[in-house]
């Protein structure tokens, strides 16, 4: 029998938000980098799934020491025998990645590299061969390289790789930051001073425009600039937009300003080419910058702007501005730019966030309907002798609308209607719209009519009462416990399955009409069938034959007929509770641990004696 949470695995964002979140903590606030890689460079690995990595930090005076001409080895995890930092053969020299680093072949975000390292050590090496490779960037400098090892190219999904590429920037800006701070110690102190402040402003402001206004604050202010602004791209494509200012005469924030994100302007460029624009005087500059009457009233003759880069994609840009003529210089330039990046992860951190908060609000919505769902499905399954009933119901992550019902009727001894369905839609709207279909189709079966008016008027409601546009498909039967006769009318529902126990074939009880909520008239045709002792009906939603395991290959209607086919000819008096459990069984078994994005309802009937027998 299926058990709730065994089919479905997946990565779960905000796990990852908050791996990430810690990973930031330690490199941003521990004074031993060294320490702050290792114990960042360990969440990491983890965090992939995986178990083996290192980094490398660029050192010219690297000639002799461990992890190759220019580089040393400044943090490992998990290193496989054949990799111990003791062993000259695997670190003495440089490798593929390092050599594809000093020649600038490293441009993008990630990099999936064959190890030459790993081929030309002998031992034990754990079946590592291949590794992604991110640069440790700082704005236009690469620090390092970041190394995670796997057996093979299938280890690095595209989660893994963004997440590789975000702890790449975040260990780049610590590196960063703690260079600067070495060089800059006798003569910035104050300077240093705001970057430790600023970590910690960047760790504890959660609203991310008042983050914003405190960076342009502090950035005019180091710089002893005139102005700053950071800039991002919007609804617009083809415009960037003020989000916070400090220092202008007027209000650019509020007034909305659009600033052209094309070569015409220097933001514009610099989001294009991810490189640093000085300009010492806009008088001068030829060609000149894009203006407007509104920034020509600010006055400004020089400017400093630095490209906003998360993930490798531009998204806006960070502007210093003078109002006489100003050459920056390179401390300046690189505060600027160290500046930028906590600017992006503010941002990609205020993203992350935000695209939690989505998810909760979701999950949220789907408890809901998920609480409608089986609020509304029967506690139990009938009890009448002759007869056994057994059901499954497991409501998918997107939660949609199945449901089945069974209700004696009025009329006559032994008359009980059998409903099963599945609504279009998913998510809390369709949980209610089931509500509305189940109420009504149970309503009118109660009143004694027959399965083609039950599902006709049912029709008719569901167009009159629906304000959207969903509709079910829907299966009805009026069974007779006594005698074994069963009619029905299919809406364009799976087609239940009847295993005949004397002949040993499959009948299916195939569609009689159209979906209900789809037009406002339907024609219903009724078929009746009689069920002996032996006999047993499957019916079931899409949830069953539509599961899909790894290579998207669907379980099918005759996988089904397949299950219950071996299991009544092994056993011809298995039980209904049994071959629900069978069927669950192999739904699961086929479909591992895909994600199915449908609800998997099961109803078995099967008659197993004459109720007069005794």
């Amino acid at each position: 029998m299926l058990e709730s949470g065994d089919m479905f695995i997946q990565p779960d964002p905000i796990a990852d938000f908050q791996t990430l979140n810690e990973i930031s903590l330690i490199l941003n606030q521990s004074s031993d980098v060294q320490t702050a890689l290792e114990l960042s460079l360990a969440r990491l690995v983890d965090l992939m799934g995986l178990e083996t990595g290192w980094v490398f930090v660029m050192d010219p005076s690297a000639d002799e020491q461990s992890g190759g001409r220019g580089f040393r080895l400044a943090a490992h995890y998990n290193l496989p025998p054949a990799l111990a930092v003791t062993n000259p053969d695997a670190w003495d020299n440089e490798c593929d990645c390092q050599i594809m680093c000093l020649d600038g072949a490293l441009p993008e975000g990630f990099n999936e590299v064959r190890c030459s390292r790993l081929d030309r050590v002998a031992g034990d090496r754990n079946g590592l061969a291949v590794h992604a490779t991110t640069p440790l960037r700082s704005g236009e400098r690469i620090l390092g390289i970041l190394n995670v090892a796997a057996p093979d190219w299938s280890c690095f999904t595209p989660r893994n790789l963004s997440l590789l590429t975000n702890v790449g920037n975040q260990m780049g800006t610590a590196l960063e930051r703690a260079r600067l701070y070495d060089a800059l110690q006798d003569q910035r102190i104050q300077e240093q001073a705001a970057l430790l402040d600023l970590s910690q402003q960047l760790l504890g402001r959660r609203d991310l425009d008042d983050l914003l206004a405190y960076i342009v604050e502090e950035v005019r202010t180091q710089l002893n600039a005139d102005a700053c602004a950071v800039l991002l791209t919007g609804d617009d494509p083809d415009h960037l937009y003020f989000r916070a200012a400090s220092g202008w005469h007027g209000d650019p924030v509020g007034s909305d300003f659009p600033v052209p994100a094309d070569e015409s302007t220097g933001s514009g460029r610099v989001m294009r080419t991810q490189q640093v624009l000085i300009v010492e005087d806009l008088l001068l500059r030829e060609p000149p910058l894009w203006t407007s009457e509104w920034l020509e009233e600010e006055m400004f003759r020089a400017a400093a702007i630095v490209p906003l880069i998360a993930d490798g994609q531009s998204i806006g840009a960070l502007v210093i501005d003078s109002r006489t003529p100003r050459r920056f210089t390179d401390a300046e330039v690189r505060f600027l730019r160290l500046m930028a990046n906590q600017v992006a992860l503010a941002l990609e951190k205020a993203r992350l966030h935000s695209e939690e908060l989505v998810r909760e609000r979701m999950d949220e919505e789907l408890a809901v309907a998920r609480q409608i769902q089986i609020s509304m499905l029967p506690a139990s399954s009938p009890q009448l002798p002759g007869w056994e009933f057994a059901t499954y119901f497991e409501a998918a992550h997107q939660v949609g609308g199945d449901f089945y019902d069974f209700f004696p009727l009025p009329g006559g001894p032994g008359r009980w209607g059998v409903v099963i369905a599945d609504v279009s839609d998913k998510g809390v709207p369709a949980a209610i719209f089931m509500a509305l279909s189940r109420t009504t189709i149970r309503n009118i079966a109660l009143r004694g009519r027959a399965p083609a008016e039950v599902l006709s008027w049912a029709n008719r409601y569901i167009q009159e009462d629906s304000q959207s546009d969903m509709f079910l498909s829907a299966f009805y039967a009026e069974v007779n416990i006594n005698t074994g006769w069963l009619a029905y009318a299919n809406a364009g529902h799976n087609p239940p399955l009847l295993w005949r126990a004397d002949s040993k074939v499959f009948e299916h009880l195939a569609v009689s009409c159209p979906l209900l909520g789809v037009l406002p008239d339907i024609e219903v045709s009724v078929t009746s069938v009689d069920m002996r002792i032996g006999d047993v009906l499957v019916l079931y939603t899409d949830g069953i034959s539509e599961a899909c395991n790894s290579d998207f290959d669907e379980f099918g209607q005759q996988r089904l007929e397949d299950t219950v086919r071996r299991l009544m000819l092994e056993r011809p008096d298995a039980g209904a509770d049994e071959i629900r459990d069978a069927i669950g069984e192999d739904v699961r078994d086929f479909a591992g641990n895909m994600v199915q994005y449908d609800d998997i309802t099961l109803l078995i009937i099967k008659r197993v004696e004459s109720p007069y027998e005794n």
